[in-house]
Formats: C-alpha cells, structure tokens, sequence
C-alpha cells in the first residue's frame, strides 16, 4: 500500500474544480497518465481512467477503471449491440461496486465467486461468464475473500459488490485529504497545462 501511496505523491498532479466534480490528473512518467474525478460533497471517487504509451510511443485512448465510459458517437458501420452486457464499476465510499447489464435473467441463474484474485460471474443457463478485478487490491498486494462478496439483480441489472477493508478505507481517506491540498487551476490559467 505505501508503494501505490509514494507513487501518487511523486507524481505530477494538476487539478481543477468544475462544479462540484475535482478532477485530478496525474502523469506518472514513461508516458503513463491517470484522471479522476471526486464528488467534492462526498469524496466519493467517481472516474478513474488511465492513458499509457503502447511499446512504439502511440498513446493509447482512455481506459476506465472505475466509471462507465462514454457511449461512442463514431460513425462506423459496426457498433456493439444494445443488448450485449457490459460492466462497469461505480464505487462507493464502502464497497467496490460494478453493474452490470442488461442481464434479464434472475438472481437464482447467477453463481459468483472468487477464483485467482478476481470475482467471477457464471450463469446456469452458460450464457454470460465475466471476470470482474480490484485493481486496487491488486496495487495494495492484497487477496480477495468470498465473504466480502454481496450481490443483488434488478430491473435487468446485476449489482455486485466487495466490502473494502479497514486499511483501504483509511488510505483512500489519506489520498483524498491530500488532493484536497492540490491547488485547482482557474479558467485561463494555462500554466501547468500540456497543449497538444
């Protein structure tokens, strides 16, 4: 946990307020970046993406880990089909949450369980198979325990959820309280800020 706690804090951080969202980006070096958004009322965090450079320099789109990505406008001939399940994860200030959907079938057709440091969504009718990971667990070198593992089904939606431990709570806490010491930038106050 202290090695995730002393990357933040050597990293370059640039932060501004829109809103009552603080959004916080990061550039960690070797053309690795990461943004998050807080809920300034709660402290809950809301985005975390991450941008990394591909092994010839390219960089890459966003990539959220926590947070639903938005939907695409592009134009393409082909696009996925609405129906197809998707999962995203939505935290909150407990629990490590995903939902996913649309999953029409009930909560009875749904085994979950936690195999190799993942949680693992299988149906009965083998319709769906999901691998669901903390990578903040992963970060902190902790393991993962079935009994810290809820989940519910409603309106075509599967919610589940993993408790977050004592000393996770305690360092997304710390974190917080120190992002809130980084001075947002103000409209038109460029300095600090990459042009493309």
């Amino acid at each position: 946990m202290d090695a995730w706690k002393e990357k933040l804090a050597a990293a370059r951080k640039t932060a501004m307020v829109q809103g009552s969202i603080r959004k916080v980006h990061y550039e960690f070096g070797n053309e690795v970046e990461m943004a998050e958004d807080y809920d300034m009322k709660t402290g809950e965090l809301l985005i975390r993406k991450w941008k990394k450079a591909s092994a010839i320099g390219k960089k890459s789109d966003w990539e959220y880990e926590v947070g639903a990505p938005p939907i695409s406008q592009k134009s393409d001939l082909l696009w996925e089909s609405s129906s197809t399940p998707r999962a995203f994860r939505q935290d909150s200030k407990t629990h490590f949450s995903w939902r996913v959907q649309p999953l029409p079938w009930p909560m009875s057709n749904y085994k979950i369980s936690v195999e190799d440091s993942c949680i693992v969504i299988r149906t009965e009718n083998k319709k769906y198979f999901k691998k669901l990971f903390i990578e903040d667990m992963e970060r902190y070198k902790m393991s993962l325990h079935a009994r810290h593992v809820k989940c519910a089904h409603a309106n075509s939606t599967l919610m589940i959820s993993y408790e977050k431990p004592g000393n996770v709570l305690q360092l997304e806490q710390e974190v917080y309280s120190e992002l809130c010491k980084v001075k947002p930038i103000q409209d038109g106050d460029m300095e600090g800020c990459k042009q493309q």
